[in-house]
């Protein structure tokens, strides 16, 4: 009887371990792998911007499929400058991440030559996160109902109206387009895009270019006019709005993103428990919404995002000598 009672014993506990790894595959991991504890996402931008919106969209998936919390911590300065140093001394033990923003990312290095980090040198990549459309809107006050009638509205006011930016990389494209309308306007930088477009809505600017996640609920209220987007196709939730290209400047296309990075040194089984869960992530429901907020998920392999930022560095950098873009650009 006795004997009977072990083999039951055995029998229950097996098909209870089984159970659970079936209920929950995370915790039911084997004891020590990766992660261990919780996670700290560095965003190196002010809550409400683009960046804020992806990594807190990201956040609630991305906790239960690595069964550790994400932590979200907010470091802005410099258009991301200053969280993403802070990342590059963090311990590398792969609890420490960052958001990778083009801004910070690729076009910030080529303004502050002098800053205390090197993207090539002390961070691994893990993933490409989103691309997103800049958004180039105007204030209802303006009397401008297409991007035409604001470029004839700007050509007889030179310098009379100011346009806003909260990134460097919105600003540069600015300038480019600026430049190839032939409008002459006055800049004022922000620190983030979520106080440009605050900005925008409150009149102090009269235009800027934006991503979706400031810009679209602004767009949708009303409070904003949208005349143009920068990428080679319409954005999926404002199908009504053409590409600059559809409205004459041929050839005229950029496109944000972001991405996920750790230091260096991080243990390659972090990259790939990262990597994983974003994919999965992206994929998944949290892609769909992503999605519904403007944004499109592009998940890479951890090769493909550090060889995407090598040529994003050096295409920027060559922008920012082209069209004269000063460090004063960082709000």
């Amino acid at each position: 009887m006795r004997h009977m009672s072990r083999s039951f014993t055995r029998i229950f506990c097996t098909l209870l371990a089984g159970s659970l790894l079936t209920a929950f595959p995370v915790i039911a991991a084997e004891a020590g792998a990766y992660p261990s504890k919780p996670i700290r996402l560095i965003v190196p931008f002010p809550p409400g911007g683009g960046t804020d919106l992806v990594s807190r969209t990201m956040q609630p998936a991305l906790s239960a499929t690595l069964g550790q919390q994400i932590l979200i911590d907010n470091r802005g300065g410099a258009q991301g400058s200053l969280g993403t140093a802070i990342a590059a001394t963090a311990n590398p033990d792969g609890y420490t991440v960052v958001i990778a923003e083009i801004g910070a990312t690729a076009v910030a290095p080529a303004l502050l030559p002098k800053l205390s980090f090197n993207i090539a040198k002390d961070f691994a990549g893990i993933s490409q996160l989103i691309e997103q459309p800049y958004i180039m809107t105007v204030h209802p006050s303006i009397h401008a109902k297409t991007l035409a009638e604001f470029i004839k509205l700007a050509q007889s006011k030179p310098n009379a109206m100011n346009f806003g930016s909260g990134n460097v990389t919105a600003h540069i494209a600015q300038e480019a387009f600026f430049d190839t309308a032939k409008v002459k306007l006055t800049h004022i930088p922000y620190r983030g895009s979520g106080p440009s477009v605050a900005a925008a809505v409150g009149g102090e600017v009269q235009t800027l270019f934006s991503g979706p996640g400031a810009a679209l609920p602004q767009i949708k209220a009303g409070r904003l006019r949208a005349l143009a987007v920068t990428t080679i196709k319409r954005a999926a939730q404002l199908p009504e709005v053409p590409t600059l290209a559809e409205q004459g400047y041929k050839g005229f296309a950029i496109s944000g993103w972001y991405g996920l990075m750790g230091p260096v040194a991080m243990p390659k089984p972090a990259i790939t428990a990262l990597n994983k869960a974003v994919t999965t992530v992206l994929n998944g429901d949290t892609g769909k919404l992503l999605r519904d907020r403007g944004y499109e998920p592009v998940p890479t392999t951890p090769a493909e995002f550090e060889k995407f930022m090598r040529s994003e560095i050096d295409r920027w950098s060559k922008a920012v000598k082209q069209y004269g873009i000063k460090a004063d650009s960082l709000g």
